[in-house]
């Protein structure tokens, strides 16, 4: 497991915070490991609700970013949950950044996953005033972007996100 605590791991948090793609790519060399010391999975405890620096890059924009974790960290749980039952791609969805969700839907993150609150990707990318479960208050949701907006509903449901928190058997979700 992750130790967040680690001077690495709290640079790496600070850099995917703060947008520092120089940073991200001296934490995590190309083709290297991260001091071989606990794998480079980046999780927190599950009882945290502490966002892991996936979580931070998705939710911020840094799609560089994001691209960095996956591709050197390939031992990164894209569906990690923290233990309000959020998600990287659903920061991403909240934030509206389309092109971050297809990134994480690429490496298998679940476009149709529930949170603690029952509610979709798709409903906090549609949501004007969304519940604050996401479990941070640092980075507000910037003033409302109609374009964005539909771009990151476009892109879940071309990804085949549900609408529904547990759909009905008769239900199919497209």
């Amino acid at each position: 497991m992750w130790n967040r605590h680690h001077p690495i791991a709290q640079a790496l948090h600070a850099a995917c915070l703060h947008g520092d793609a120089a940073a991200v790519s001296r934490l995590l060399p190309a083709g290297g490991t991260l001091l071989n010391h606990s794998g480079a999975d980046f999780q927190a405890s599950a009882d945290d609700d502490t966002p892991t620096p996936l979580m931070r890059a998705a939710q911020r924009g840094y799609k560089d970013i994001v691209r960095m974790i996956l591709e050197r960290a390939p031992n990164t749980a894209v569906d990690y949950a923290n233990s309000r039952g959020v998600t990287a791609l659903m920061k991403a969805a909240h934030f509206r950044h389309s092109e971050i969700i297809r990134l994480l839907a690429d490496r298998g993150a679940d476009v149709s996953r529930v949170n603690w609150q029952r509610v979709t990707a798709l409903r906090l990318a549609v949501t004007l005033l969304s519940p604050p479960p996401l479990g941070d208050t640092e980075s507000p949701r910037r003033d409302p972007d109609p374009g964005a907006e539909l771009a990151t509903v476009r892109a879940l449901l071309q990804l085949g996100a549900c609408t529904l928190p547990t759909p009905a058997p008769f239900l199919t979700c497209f």
